[in-house]
């Protein structure tokens, strides 16, 4: 099914747009804003707008008047981005000559590295080549399938600490699935940020994989936690000043997706790869007295 709703709207009242991912960029419609560099943004199929420089947002439909069936917008929406997604997977397999990853690291236990499948190769694989000396985790989509591998170098003088496969492909948030009945999630940088608070006890969270990864289409992104019953999202980035203006950066873009958003500021130059089990459980309990008022 083929939804053009807002493109022949916006032809229909003489709107100059250009289509940047799943939206379509027009100059602002607050009449106090002279937007001469285009920067609100529409959703296609849903119609919701928003700018991201004066903050003006709202839905186009009802903008101009017109009423629609919004839940049958959604669900066409939700069945493009599902075929989508389903497109984009890889379905990669672990190698058969892989060997479960045992014992701790970095203070995290090896029961939480089992439940994420992770691996270590006892030599150069012929699919994973340069992937020796790393722990391995695969990154799986919200269906289940393995869509990249990523590796972390376990010698501090391993270069480059981190490295995926297949090298170029797109990665999702991850985990992809929330525990069930959560209605909050919370979003830190990278992977060993989100088994170390998984590892504490803090099971409602994922990993970003770095700024610009979630900057690249935010909304298909948070797709799957939407679906979920996600509400709220909080943004626990490092406590120095890159990680306070990346979770400024991010707010907005997640807001703009209807979710509420909310910074956790951190003390200054701490990690959530680093933090204590007394700390992430102080931070799990705020998240998780959110999540029982919702």
């Amino acid at each position: 099914m083929e939804t053009r709703f807002v493109e022949d709207l916006l032809k229909q009242k003489g709107i100059q747009f250009n289509y940047s991912g799943h939206d379509v960029v027009v100059k602002c419609f607050n009449p106090e804003h002279d937007d001469s560099n285009p920067s609100m943004r529409i959703d296609k199929t849903t119609g919701m707008f928003n700018c991201f420089s004066c903050g003006f947002k709202g839905n186009i439909f009802k903008y101009y008047g017109i009423l629609t069936n919004q839940s049958l917008l959604k669900v066409a929406k939700l069945k493009e981005k599902i075929a989508q997604f389903k497109a984009d997977t890889n379905g990669l397999e672990v190698p058969p000559v892989a060997i479960p990853w045992t014992k701790s690291y970095r203070g995290i236990s090896a029961n939480t590295f089992k439940d994420f499948n992770a691996f270590y190769l006892p030599c150069d694989s012929e699919r994973l080549k340069g992937f020796e000396d790393r722990l391995i985790i695969p990154i799986t989509d919200i269906t289940g399938k393995i869509r990249v591998f990523q590796g972390r170098h376990t010698l501090s003088s391993g270069n480059p600490k981190y490295k995926n496969y297949p090298s170029h492909t797109p990665l999702n948030l991850f985990p992809a699935i929330m525990p069930k009945g959560s209605t909050t999630m919370v979003l830190v940088e990278g992977i060993m940020d989100m088994l170390n608070c998984y590892d504490k006890g803090l099971r409602n969270v994922a990993c970003v994989f770095g700024v610009n990864n979630l900057e690249k289409d935010t909304k298909y992104k948070l797709l799957a936690y939407k679906t979920q019953g996600i509400t709220k999202i909080f943004i626990m980035f490092d406590g120095d000043d890159a990680g306070r203006n990346a979770a400024r950066k991010l707010k907005p873009l997640i807001e703009a997706c209807e979710f509420e958003c909310e910074i956790i500021s951190l003390e200054d130059d701490s990690d959530p790869g680093e933090m204590s089990a007394e700390y992430i459980k102080s931070i799990g309990e705020y998240v998780n007295n959110e999540n029982m008022r919702n």
